[in-house]
């Protein structure tokens, strides 16, 4: 009998988009009377006009499933009319075409926020048109004029031409494995690559590119790839399982540039994975597509339409090829990466397997000379990390902090304390976390509806200010839903009251409280971080609260800001305002667990102790007296190091600090040397003083740091050059700006080029030991 409510109710909906069967009635599907239309319809004998505005439609379709209602406001038949053609529907078919509806009104949700020049206004209007005929006619979702996967049919897919690529390497199984790597992410950023506006992606393209490709490309990809990430009832296809050669050749084309312009964000990967491999993205990248544009695939290499997935020709024995799934929005994975990956089209894999398997591969390897010879920084690092071990056991070592020190980090021992004491207290079963809401199920579970009541009640107590009948309509809404702490043997003691806004990216806190027998225990902190995790598992990351002068310490400690980072216009309107209370929010980070946090804060501020405790220990809590009396004493202007009271117990790194005990004497000889004979260089003419902006008007619009060597002797003059790294510095910028702004063929490039050799050359004979030289560019054709 529940059942059948639910399948009444969605049915009733679906009536919204079937025809009369009334006679000769041309209805086109149900509309409910509304409460302020008048009691008897007019009835209409020819095709309802359609509605433009959308919010009609949400209005009616939310009318149909809250009551019942027999007339049509459009015809005024019965909605027995209507319902014929859905009473054959199968429940699983009933499913479907609720998933259709909601669906729906996402695309139309979009449609009325988006900007008209948006290239993905298209695919909203194919999207709308789709789910419209098949709701009307109760039919699959048709293909669209843009054909349907896979594309490029007599091509390889860009997963199996990756594969191919490295199988094919004259390279050893170790560098094939770090190949296979590269690939991961490489695969990874194309499946999730989504295409900048036209402009924009051919000015990152080599090759021209015509804008009738591009929006054909562009839809392809928004509808069979993006939009389903967003949508319940369409397939979910992979980039790099759909496209062929050509769309892989323009990713590679697109990665080259990008990468090279030093302006690019990551679609896919991580910002640390695109640091760390950046060059190795782009050399790959680049000999991928010379490697595609060198192939001869003759008509029985290529693998059938329904093969090219899975081509068992290419075989790489133990390596495996991976890359990051897009996923549904009714995919919920359990770990705390939000995405998953994929060792092909078939079978998945966690996505830190790749990073894992480096690991386990590097220690697996032969051993070579190159492997097992240590950095030189290995052996520093070493102490270091030994030295800081010892000093983090600060438990007997409190007294000999600093007395600010020593507060802050007890207050945050208290604090991590009670978060860790709550934690236990859930892992004993002492206390539960649930989330519970009203869906006004008649039949649902009455421990629930006690459980909202306890709830009411506790808000009622905690928030006194707050009319009670505004709290019971919130907590029993259901679009609301709540977090709440059972205790054992005592019921609701704490709990949050929410609206998740899912589609918009954010979620209103409404109400926060924990019973007053109960708090200072962290209780209050370990359900905040239990709602964050909750909210990252939804694919939420903005959390706003309106709070008032009492909550903005809590929401403070909690992580929330009255500086937001979220676009007013995506929350306004719909949340409401609150007279005298200030709107605060949390940006969370999806790769974090929150629970987990506060021991790990604590870890990471008793490392920065602990460092602080092993470098300068002997003056540790003590306060000096001001240096005005020692400049005063001195006549040279500068001071060394060693005369400023509290540093003689410093403990400074010979490598990583510069040794400013003893002035350099000969400091400004060498450096007069070396600006006599580079300015004296038939090169250094274009050098010699500040770009004249008349005669190069762009050069300063570009150039945000402009140099010459008339500034760099000017700046000599003011005794500016104190250390030799500021100097070569200087020389640094001076030669990289002239790079950066000409060609490599320009005459301006290849007299920089020569005279950096020359500079080179002078400062490695000056300053043997220094660790910074002016390097040198791609050497220019003669």
């Amino acid at each position: 009998m529940k059942q059948r409510e639910i399948l009444d109710e969605r049915r009733r909906q679906l009536t919204y988009f079937t025809s009369c069967n009334a006679g000769t009635c041309q209805c086109r599907g149900f509309r409910p009377v509304l409460s302020n239309e008048e009691e008897t319809v007019e009835r209409r004998n020819t095709r309802a006009e359609r509605e433009n505005d959308y919010a009609p439609m949400t209005r009616d379709l939310e009318s149909l499933a809250s009551e019942e209602i027999i007339e049509c406001r459009t015809c005024g038949h019965s909605i027995s009319f209507h319902a014929e053609p859905i009473k054959t529907l199968s429940e699983e078919e009933i499913d479907t075409y609720t998933d259709r509806i909601a669906d729906l009104q996402t695309c139309c949700s979009e449609l009325s926020e988006i900007d008209p020049t948006n290239e993905s206004l298209q695919t909203l209007y194919i999207t709308m048109q789709m789910l419209l005929k098949s709701l009307r006619t109760l039919t699959p979702i048709e293909v669209p004029f843009i054909g349907k996967p896979n594309f490029e049919p007599d091509s390889f897919s860009p997963f199996i031409l990756v594969k191919k690529f490295i199988a094919s390497r004259p390279v050893d199984n170790a560098e094939k494995h770090r190949l296979a790597e590269i690939g991961t992410l490489f695969l990874t950023e194309m499946n999730h690559w989504r295409l900048e506006s036209f402009e924009n992606l051919a000015n990152n393209l080599s090759e021209q590119l015509e804008q009738g490709r591009y929006r054909m490309m562009f839809t392809r990809l928004d509808y069979y790839v993006n939009m389903p990430s967003k949508y319940l009832t369409f397939k979910q296809y992979q980039t790099v399982d759909i496209f062929g050669e050509k769309f892989a050749l323009t990713f590679c084309d697109y990665l080259i540039n990008a990468l090279n312009s030093e302006e690019y964000s990551p679609f896919g990967i991580s910002e640390s994975d695109l640091e760390e491999s950046s060059e190795d993205l782009t050399t790959f990248a680049t000999e991928l597509k010379s490697w595609i544009e060198m192939q001869n695939f003759t008509d029985d290499s290529y693998p059938s339409s329904s093969q090219r997935r899975k081509d068992s020709s290419v075989s790489m024995e133990d390596l495996q090829l991976t890359y990051v799934k897009r996923k549904k929005p009714t995919d919920h994975s359990a770990s705390a990466s939000s995405r998953e990956s994929t060792e092909s089209p078939v079978n998945d894999e966690s996505e830190e397997e790749p990073r894992k398997k480096k690991k386990d591969r590097s220690s697996s390897q032969p051993s070579t000379s190159n492997s097992t010879k240590k950095s030189p920084e290995t052996d520093e690092s070493m102490a270091v990390v030994r030295s800081l071990i010892r000093a983090i056991k600060l438990e007997s070592d409190m007294d000999a902090m600093e007395p600010k020190t020593k507060a802050d980090f007890e207050e945050l021992n208290k604090e991590v304390s009670r978060g860790l004491g709550a934690l236990r207290d859930e892992e004993s079963g002492l206390i539960e976390f649930r989330v519970i809401g009203n869906d006004l199920d008649p039949f649902q579970d009455h421990e629930q509806l006690a459980q909202l009541v306890e709830l009411q009640n506790l808000f009622g107590a905690q928030l006194p200010k707050m009319p009670k009948d505004y709290v019971t309509r919130l907590i029993f809404d259901s679009r609301h839903l709540n977090m709440v702490i059972l205790k054992r043997d005592v019921g609701v003691i704490g709990g949050i009251c929410f609206r998740p806004f899912t589609n918009r990216g954010f979620v209103e806190i409404v109400f926060c409280a924990i019973t007053a027998q109960e708090q200072v225990k962290g209780y209050g902190t370990h359900l905040m971080n239990h709602c964050k995790d909750y909210m990252i598992k939804n694919k939420i990351y903005h959390m706003l609260t309106f709070a008032d002068e009492f909550a903005i310490g809590y929401f403070t400690k909690q992580g929330f800001s009255d500086k937001l980072e979220i676009k007013p216009t995506v929350y306004h309107g719909w949340i409401k305002e609150y007279e005298g209370a200030t709107l605060m929010g949390c940006h969370l980070h999806p790769q974090i667990s929150y629970i987990k946090f506060p021991d790990f804060s604590k870890g990471i501020q008793a490392l920065h102790i602990g460092y602080k405790m092993e470098n300068g220990a002997e003056c540790r809590g003590r306060v000096f007296g001001g240096l005005e009396h020692i400049f005063r004493e001195s006549t040279s202007g500068f001071i060394e190091l060693r005369k400023i009271p509290g540093t003689d117990a410093l403990k400074m790194n010979k490598k990583t600090c510069y040794q400013l005990d003893e002035l350099d004497d000969t400091l400004d000889t060498r450096i007069t040397s070396i600006l006599k004979k580079l300015t004296a260089d038939k090169n250094a003419w274009p050098f010699l003083k500040p770009v004249d902006k008349h005669e190069v008007p762009d050069y300063y619009a570009y150039i945000k740091h402009p140099i010459d060597f008339k500034t760099i002797q000017e700046k000599f003059r003011r005794k500016y050059y104190v250390h030799q790294h500021l100097f070569i510095a200087d020389l640094t910028r001076m030669f990289q700006n002239c790079y950066s702004f000409n060609g490599i063929d320009t005459i301006y490039y290849k007299l920089a080029y020569k005279l950096n050799e020359v500079a080179l050359k002078l400062l490695k004979s000056a300053f043997p030991e220094s660790s910074l030289y002016p390097e040198l560019p791609e050497r220019p054709s003669t």
